[in-house]
Order: C-alpha cells, then structure tokens, then sequence
C-alpha cells in the first residue's frame, strides 16, 4: 500500500519544477507570454503548438492565432449553470449536500481573410518543435469584410424582391388576359 503514496508524492513534487522551467525559457518570446497591448489598426493573435512535424507544428500554430483573431470579432457564448441543494436528517445526522455545475460553450464563426505572420519562433524539440506565431489581421479588412456582408445581402435582398415584383406583376398579367373583354 505504501508505493502508490510514494509515487503521488514524487509527482506532487515534480510538477511544480517542471512549470516553471517552460515559464522560464529563454528562448519564449516575450510576445507569447504577455500578448502585445491592442493596436487601433490591426488585430493581434498568439498561437503556440508542438509537434513531432514541424509543418504540423506551424499549422496548429497558426489556427490557434486566428482563432484568437476571430474571438475578438465575434463569439457566442451559451452558459449553463446548475445548483441543488437537498439536505439530509435524521435522529443522527442532519448533513446537507450541495452540488453546482456549469457548462459554458462558445462558437466562433468568421471568415477571417488577410491575417499575415507578424513574427514566428520555431523552437527544435527533440525530435519535433514548438512553433509561437504572432497573428494579425488589419482591421480595414476587417471592416471592409462587414460592408460586403452587408453589401451582399442588400443585394440578395433585392434579387428576391425582384423576382416577387415580377412575379406579382406576370400574375396581374394573366389575370387581365383571363377577363373577357368589356365592351361599353
């Protein structure tokens, strides 16, 4: 019974060495620890991946750059939360038991175009590596994403009420051919 006690020890004392030597890396760029402060004009993404295939590492990277880029655009968040309390008694005890849960969901939906590498370290580890990429992405194109939106479905729009006016107006039509013709 004495060796999985012993074990939990050594990883107990273990983990907190091992954490602070990756928050004490040299070669961590200083952008990967504290992101860069919000700029007027672009915005900023951190993305950090390892693995044992360095085009890997830079595609993982990068996605988790972007998707940082598109939270700041749009996200939606569902958030549930759950309390019971049911209380216990009895001659010989009177317990209560409390129990909380929440679950909480986002979704990011954007079509980001225009993102650029801004900078990149590639770190060899062993047999694969550890890539940073600092994403950004002008936000005139963002902007300009949002008035085409817009644009494209003003447009939508008018098509379909196009084709409810000509629709409308063949009807009209039809009808008119169908009436016998008065005459006075």
């Amino acid at each position: 019974m004495r060796l999985p006690t012993l074990l939990l020890s050594a990883c107990v004392a273990v983990a907190p060495v091992v954490l602070r030597a990756q928050e004490a890396s040299p070669a961590t760029p200083a952008w990967a620890l504290q992101p860069p402060a919000p700029e007027p004009s672009v915005l900023l993404g951190v993305g950090v991946a390892t693995s044992s295939s360095l085009p890997t590492a830079i595609s993982r990277a990068q996605i988790g750059a972007r998707l940082q880029i598109a939270q700041q655009i749009k996200v939606r968040v569902e958030s549930m939360q759950e309390r019971i309390r049911q209380e216990v008694s009895g001659p010989e005890c009177n317990d209560i038991v409390e129990e909380f849960t929440e679950i909480t969901k986002s979704f990011v939906d954007e079509t980001l175009v225009g993102t650029k590498v801004r900078e990149q370290v590639v770190q060899p580890r062993g047999e694969g590596a550890r890539v940073y990429v600092l994403m950004e992405l002008p936000q005139g194109v963002v902007a300009k994403a949002v008035v085409d939106k817009v644009a494209a479905k003003t447009e939508l729009f008018a098509a379909v009420r196009k084709t409810q006016l000509f629709a409308e107006l063949e009807s009209e039509i039809q009808k008119m051919a169908e009436t016998p013709e008065r005459k006075p």
